[in-house]
Order: structure tokens, then sequence, then C-alpha cells
């Protein structure tokens, strides 16, 4: 049996990923007869960068997986909420050797999901009716294919690439035609259009790439020769050659192709989707997405046996969440504000509470709230700030 450099479910699980200083400090206190009750408190405090103006949550159902079971009670914020800078997005209360050492594979999944989820939401808003697919994850290891493709997909994108994420997710695969075809076949493009369209089944769409030998419009002629009106879509994977597209939709439509839609991939984000947009009906974002910034999660204890304690850097004690209108307050856990309250119990002493959504539930509770926030929290550069406030009153 081979072996790849990857650990399994039950390594994480047993918490054997964590970082050396957790086990140190779990011999420690163990050794001591020590073993407080806490509360610790999962947030961001700054965004990737100065132009992101929310954040996407992911990963949270995740995390849940590693706390079932143990003695804790843990409070967060819903798969796909909209969230900002400095908020509580998850709290776990309990003995703290019951879970301390799951630190390091909790934050992990929030981390890097929620940047994947974040990064398609921003594409979402940079061109909001297109549509979207995910191609990344041929830039990053295969083991964590499926957390990508279900974060590209809850924030925002329409389908996704990969087999295995597609099927995790409960969705068909999407994509179009490699340049590995038309080169496999000599380099004809004409007899590999000819052939994507004879063998495959006729669910999957016509959309024939049109970049391999750097000619677009002459391959885009060859495609409209083959395959007549059949001929659903083109695609550019060199979005350098995107200044052909005028003369390409020229022809096609002196020709009576109108339906044909363009696609562009190839280093797409959502800085460049924008530049594109008006020309094409899709977009294939790949690299970007699937290595989009990770959020600089801390886990930190704030509460130590009923009393607040945090890092100086750090507000301590138990905390929650009220939205409204005028922005989110951060207070103590037990006040009640006016407005909705972010962090509900989701596990109470073990056991999971609530029933859980499935991604496509996610992703349009996702797109109903990016609808609904501010176009100035939106903006892809210098955006506003939503206002968070903090209030440790009753």
């Amino acid at each position: 049996m081979k072996e790849f450099l990857v650990a399994s479910a039950s390594d994480i699980l047993s918490g054997n990923v964590t970082d050396a200083y957790f086990e140190r400090t779990e011999e420690i206190l163990s050794k001591a007869g020590k073993n407080p009750e806490v509360v610790m408190e999962l947030h961001v405090k700054q965004f990737p960068s100065r132009d992101y103006g929310f954040g996407v949550l992911a990963g949270i159902n995740e995390a849940l997986k590693l706390l079932e079971g143990l003695p804790v009670t843990v409070e967060a914020m819903e798969e796909g909420t909209i969230m900002f800078p400095g908020e509580p997005v998850l709290n776990i209360k309990g003995p703290y050797l019951s879970f301390g050492k799951l630190e390091t594979a909790i934050i992990g999944f929030v981390a890097f999901m929620t940047g994947i989820a974040t990064k398609a939401a921003r594409c979402r808003v940079a061109a909001w009716d297109k549509k979207m697919l995910s191609f990344g994850t041929r830039r990053m290891h295969p083991a964590v294919a499926p957390a990508i493709e279900y974060s590209a997909y809850i924030g925002g994108m329409d389908g996704v690439s990969n087999v295995e994420g597609a099927r995790r997710i409960g969705i068909p695969a999407a994509g179009t035609m490699p340049h590995a075809l038309v080169l496999a076949l000599g380099g004809d493009p004409g007899t590999a259009f000819e052939y994507y369209d004879k063998y495959l089944d006729p669910s999957v769409p016509r959309i024939m790439l049109v970049d391999t030998t750097g000619a677009p419009f002459n391959e885009t002629m060859e495609a409209a020769k083959r395959l007549g009106t059949r001929l659903e879509g083109i695609r550019l994977d060199t979005k350098d050659l995107a200044y052909t597209l005028s003369s390409i939709r020229w022809e096609l439509d002196r020709m009576g192709l109108r339906n044909v839609d363009f696609w562009i991939s190839g280093g797409i984000d959502e800085y460049e989707i924008p530049i594109y947009e008006p020309m094409v009906a899709g977009f294939g974002v790949g690299t970007k997405l699937a290595n989009a910034p990770v959020f600089d999660f801390a886990l930190k204890i704030v509460e130590v046996d009923g009393e607040p304690k945090a890092k100086f850097s750090n507000t301590p004690g138990h905390k929650n969440v009220w939205r409204s209108n005028d922005g989110d307050v951060v207070s103590l856990y037990d006040c009640e504000l006016s407005g909705q309250k972010m962090l509900q119990t989701v596990i109470d002493q073990g056991i999971p509470v609530g029933e859980k959504k499935s991604p496509q539930e996610i992703r349009n509770y996702v797109l109903n709230q990016l609808k609904d926030l501010p176009s100035g929290i939106k903006k892809i550069v210098s955006p506003e700030k939503w206002p968070v406030k903090y209030s440790a009153r009753p």
C-alpha cells in the first residue's frame, strides 16, 4: 500500500497534527493535576489585505466534527456567515485538556477554507451575473481538493472542476477541454473539436478551447465549421489573447452563431474580472482561488474557571456578536442587546444541536447576505469598514 504525505482522519481527530507546545502544555497540566474549565475564542484581528471589507466564514462545520462527543459546549456563527475583523466566530467551553491540543487543526480548517470562500465571494461580487467555475485544485495538494471545491462553491462559484470535490458537494463536475486533447491528437484543434462533439454525451456543453496554437480566431472558425449550431461556447485560457474576442464575435454573428458564449480562464481573479466582464459569459477561476490568502485566525483563552482572563492583546471574557443595520456589537455573552445574536449553541456537552445545511443551502445563504451587504463594504479596492463596536455593559 502506497502512502502519501497526508494526515489521516484519525490523525486529525486524535490531535496528532497538533503543534509540539500543546503536547507539552498537556503534559505539564496533567502532571500538576490541573485541568481548568476555559472558554476559548476563535477570531481574526486583521483580514488578508486592506481591500478586504468582509469575510465569508467557512470550515466551521469541519471544526465541529473535531469537537463532537467531547465534554464541551460550542457556540458558533453559522457556516457561510459574513464576518468582520475582531469578532469571535466560535467559542469552546470545557475542560482544557479535553480539547486543547485540537487548536492547530481547528484554526487550520477555518483559516484555509475561509480564505477560499471569501475569494470566491469577491469574484462573485466583481461580476454578479456571470457564470464562474472553480478550476484551481491542480495547483494545491490533492488531499485538500474537496475542501477547496466546497469552499469555492459555497462562496459563490457556480460549479467546480474537480471530480471528487464535485461528488462531495453533490453536483456534476464542470469544465471544458484541455490543451492535452488537442496535442494528443497531433496538435490538430479541428480533430479535437470533432471528436469532443462525436464521443461525449450530449449533456456535456460544447465549449471549445481555442488557444492551443495561439491563433484563437482561426481555431474558433474551425470549431464553427466542425460543429455549426452545436457550438455553445469558446474558452480562452490565455487572457492576453482577449483582444481577439471582438473580431471573433463579429464573425460568429455574421455566420448566424449568435448564441456562442465566450469564457476566459488563466490567472483571473476579482481584480481582473471587471476588465473582461463585458466581453464574456463566464470565467474559470483557478490558481488565485485555490491559492487564496488564508485568514489569520487565532484561538485564544478568554476565560478560566469563570474568570475573564486573556493575553494582553486580546479582550477577556466570554462574548457574543449582535448584528443590526447599524453594524455589529461585540458584547459579553450574557448581555441581551438589540439585533441578531450571531453565535448560537451548536454543540451542548458534546451533543450536536440543530440541523446541518447542505452545500447548496449554505451557498444560497452566502449569496443572500452578499446581496444585502452595503455596496461600500463590497468594494474590491479601499472598501468602507463595517462598524464593529465592543460593549461590556450588561
